[in-house]
């Protein structure tokens, strides 16, 4: 693909996101249904994306004002799709019990109590600033080079993996795993963004790969969301009983012993992932 059809393409693809994005943000703050809610934030991850690229070929010229856009939105959201994934992870550890149900039935006026809140963010979206990020891109569109393109995403992905290999000599420290979860979701964008203009064998290995990391290591931290969700409902909740403290507690551990098991399926899959981005040995 040529440098002009390239910069159409990205362009084409960022526009429709934004023009997608409006639509589906005023339908959810009217309906506040949860699908619609997950569309926005789809949209708006997407539109992240293409940010997240163009930060990458050039951090100087690049304004980070671009993110400042959508990230009212884009915290907000994330509050509500949080207890929304709560919700499906604590099915997954059923039977429910009455304890169970006194938590569920918390996560979901919380997520009510901010749906309703969310009609108020919305009104204050800045359509204007939307615009104007709008045009920052167009610009930096006109300046892509294939070549560029290139050169830096595999710049990029080199340095986002040996941070991940530093990181992965320490892997009882939760915060580590987070920090490795949002280096390989940078990878996996980037990669995605790439693969759509031009092909590479090597890339496309590493994606295969990075997609199956992710999908184990977004299970993860789902859990661990919900673990921290609990502790902290224990806590506030002062006159809550023995016996659904006991529920929850048992909770959260059968939640831990999961983890256990999804973070020895991921750090072999990271070391495949790594052995693709360096053949010989990983970098100290």
């Amino acid at each position: 693909m040529t440098s002009s059809k390239v910069r159409e393409f990205y362009w084409r693809f960022f526009k429709k996101r934004t023009t997608s994005f409006l639509a589906n943000l005023y339908c959810s703050s009217i309906t506040g249904d949860e699908k619609d809610i997950h569309k926005t934030r789809l949209d708006m991850k997407k539109i992240y994306s293409i940010l997240e690229m163009f930060e990458m070929l050039d951090p100087e010229k690049f304004d980070n004002e671009n993110f400042e856009v959508f990230k009212t939105l884009f915290r907000f959201l994330g509050k509500i799709r949080e207890l929304q994934v709560n919700q499906i992870v604590i099915a997954k550890f059923g039977p429910l019990t009455p304890g169970m149900t006194f938590f569920i039935k918390y996560l979901r006026s919380r997520e009510n109590k901010l749906s309703k809140e969310f009609i108020a963010v919305v009104q204050k979206f800045d359509e204007k600033k939307l615009k104007k990020s709008e045009k920052a891109i167009m610009k930096l569109c006109l300046e892509i080079k294939v070549r560029s393109l290139k050169a830096r995403s595999e710049k990029f992905i080199l340095k986002k993996a040996k941070k991940i290999s530093l990181l992965r000599n320490y892997p009882s420290n939760p915060e580590n795993i987070h920090e490795i979860r949002k280096h390989l979701k940078s990878m996996v964008t980037i990669l995605i963004l790439i693969s759509m203009v031009f092909k590479d064998e090597k890339q496309d290995a590493i994606l295969s790969r990075l997609s199956q990391t992710e999908m184990l290591i977004g299970n993860w931290h789902d859990n661990q969301v919900l673990m921290d969700y609990i502790v902290q409902f224990i806590q506030k909740r002062k006159k809550i009983s023995p016996e659904y403290q006991l529920h929850l507690q048992v909770l959260r551990n059968k939640i831990m012993k999961s983890n256990q098991a999804l973070l020895q399926a991921l750090f072999p899959k990271i070391e495949e992932t790594l052995s693709v981005i360096f053949p010989a040995t990983p970098p100290e």
